[in-house]
C-alpha cells in the first residue's frame, strides 16, 4: 500500500542527527559503597543513575589534588589547633602571664600559616583539569 503512494508520509518519529543521538557507550566499575553513594545522590536529585553520572562527568570539575607542602602545612595548622585546644583546657592551672605568652607564641604561627595559605590559593596554584 505505502507502494501506491510514494507522497505518504512514514510514521513514527523522526531520526536524531548524529550529533544528538547518544549511541556510544563507556563502562565504568564501581565498588559497592561507591555505587550505593551515587544511587544515593541520584535519588536525592530525582535523576535516574544513568542521567546523574551524565550531567556529572560533563559538568563536574576536576582539580589537581592538593600539594605535599601545602598538606604539610594544613597538618600543622591542624597540630597547632589542638595545642590551642589544651592551652585553653589548661588555663585554669596555668599562670595568666605563661598562659599569654604561649598564646601568643601560637599566634603568631597561626598568622604565618594562614597567611602563607591565603597567598597560594588567591594566586590558584590549583589549576582545573
Amino acid at each position: 500500500m505505502n507502494q501506491d503512494n510514494p507522497d505518504k508520509k512514514k510514521g513514527g518519529r523522526p531520526k536524531k542527527s548524529s550529533t544528538v543521538r547518544k549511541s556510544k557507550t563507556i563502562g565504568v566499575c564501581f565498588s559497592e559503597p561507591e555505587l550505593y553513594a551515587i544511587k544515593h545522590r541520584a535519588a536525592k536529585a530525582n535523576l535516574p543513575i544513568s542521567i546523574y553520572c551524565h550531567d556529572a562527568i560533563l559538568d563536574g570539575t576536576i582539580k589537581e589534588p592538593i600539594k605535599k607542602e601545602d598538606m604539610d602545612v594544613l597538618k600543622g595548622l591542624s597540630n597547632m589547633g589542638n595545642n590551642l585546644n589544651q592551652l585553653v583546657k589548661n588555663s585554669r592551672f596555668m599562670g595568666t602571664n605563661r598562659l599569654e605568652n604561649q598564646a601568643q607564641i601560637l599566634l603568631e604561627k597561626l598568622r604565618e600559616i594562614i597567611n602563607q595559605l591565603s597567598d597560594d590559593w588567591k594566586n590558584s596554584k590549583r589549576k582545573k583539569l
